[in-house]
């Protein structure tokens, strides 16, 4: 499949093809969360805890490969824009080979210290040994998914965004036929979502290796200084994501104090339907970002300004409505993963209270994308690491101790909103230049 012209001067066509695949991809894995939580709730709450617990373990862990997966992609679209293609080959070889590196420590790892990672946790008794029956499949799962969003991420930073789709639904497809096999015919329970998992990474992965043989995409070592773009890219996102997900772990770990394991069902579930749709959002936002990394790389400001403003409008519409549908069907949403009617009930009250941080979710993400793009990393670790880091926990202080799990949501809806007004800080020079005579273009 042939890569999108990322100098095509119809920029919104441009986006939307770019975008749109990207987007749908990401929303088949919102798709595939949602189901895989829906078999598991039907094995009971420890099995849902489990799952719960674990998610952001994973997440942790794969954050390494995310960020190493973002910085290969700008690194490949400025290559291209600056008409570099045999260092874009270079860049892929470079990222691979630390990516099968990191895919082998982690998966490691998960296996030797399993016991410890469990009781940091907070796991203990049957939740304990449950999610240690998932935990021992899932390492291997996390160390082909590293390798996974590598793929990703070089595909749609040649814009090719519409073969990572296809992989994309080919993966989570699979896994969500699979998972009813696995979990109930094969009688192997929550262990068998990860076996699912699994054997639908492996499929993919094989057609990845399918793609990557054609001779103008087929991955090339060159010298090492290549690999320093990705890296200073991709270091300062993994250490965002590796943070916002240590505070969800945190969060997950505070829940379980204040209300067991059916708080932390109840949290877990309210989490995952946010993450669950701002996921298409993201994938729309990661598709467009090699136009920007282009626009950046050929230095069309006036272009990187058009392409930034859509990306904000699309967002906050979309949120927007997504919100409104949260507060008017929070209580049926949350009846979709648990049968305990008090479980459901303590998770529609957090999602009425989420449902306002939507817009403010996606301000931050434009902004985080747009300060990649321009190659200034650091500022956009700086806030991305503000919603769930430093600007989360003093909110956590003052909420939590007199509003219980309640105030776990509401200090995330107040960190949301302030990470959004910082983003807007941040980008308000690049969507309204300067003219001449000083006013706002």
């Amino acid at each position: 499949m042939a890569d999108s012209d990322l100098s095509d001067l119809n920029l919104h066509r441009l986006m939307w093809r770019l975008g749109l695949p990207a987007m749908a991809g990401l929303s088949l894995n919102a798709l595939h969360q949602v189901v895989d939580a829906a078999f598991v709730g039907r094995l009971g709450a420890d099995a849902l805890a489990a799952l719960v617990l674990l998610t952001p373990l994973a997440g942790l862990v794969a954050a390494a490969g995310i960020g190493l997966g973002i910085g290969a992609a700008s690194a490949t679209a400025r290559s291209l824009g600056a008409g570099q293609p045999q260092a874009a080959r270079a860049v892929a070889g470079l990222s691979f080979c630390a990516a099968l590196v990191l895919a082998i420590c982690a998966c490691g790892g998960l296996l030797v210290f399993d016991d410890p990672l469990l009781r940091l946790l907070g796991a203990q008794g049957a939740l304990f040994e449950t999610a240690r029956t998932y935990l021992t499949i899932q390492a291997f799962t996390i160390g082909c998914a590293i390798v996974q969003i590598l793929c990703d991420f070089l595909a749609i930073g040649r814009g090719n965004a519409r073969f990572s789709l296809m992989t994309l639904a080919l993966c989570f497809g699979l896994n969500i036929i699979l998972d009813p096999v696995f979990i109930f015919w094969l009688d192997l329970g929550v262990s068998g979502a990860a076996w699912s998992t699994l054997c639908a990474q492996l499929v993919s992965l094989g057609v990845w290796a399918r793609h990557f043989a054609a001779p103008c995409r087929r991955p090339a070592l060159g010298p090492l200084r290549l690999l320093w773009p990705v890296l200073r890219v991709g270091l300062p996102e993994t250490a965002s994501i590796a943070v916002t997900t240590l505070g969800l772990i945190a969060l997950l770990r505070i829940a379980a104090d204040l209300g067991g394991p059916a708080g932390v069902a109840a949290l877990g579930i309210t989490l995952r339907l946010v993450f669950v749709v701002m996921l298409p959002l993201e994938g729309f936002a990661i598709g467009v970002q090699p136009i920007l990394s282009h626009a950046h790389g050929s230095a069309n400001a006036a272009r990187f300004a058009s392409t930034l403003r859509v990306i904000l409008r699309v967002s906050v519409a979309v949120t927007v409505a997504l919100g409104a549908l949260f507060c008017l069907a929070a209580h049926p949403l949350a009846r979709l993963f648990v049968t305990d009617p008090a479980v459901a009930d303590q998770a529609a009250m957090m999602l009425r209270c989420l449902a306002f941080a939507l817009p403010a979710i996606a301000l931050r993400l434009c902004a985080q994308i747009s300060l990649q793009a321009m190659v200034l990393p650091w500022q956009a670790a700086l806030l991305g690491l503000a919603p769930m880091g430093w600007l989360l926990w003093p909110a956590m202080g003052l909420l939590v101790p007199g509003l219980g799990l309640v105030g776990i949501a509401i200090a995330v809806l107040v960190a949301a909103w302030l990470a959004a007004l910082l983003a807007l800080v941040t980008v308000r020079d690049v969507i309204f230049p300067l003219t001449p005579t000083g006013a706002s273009a």
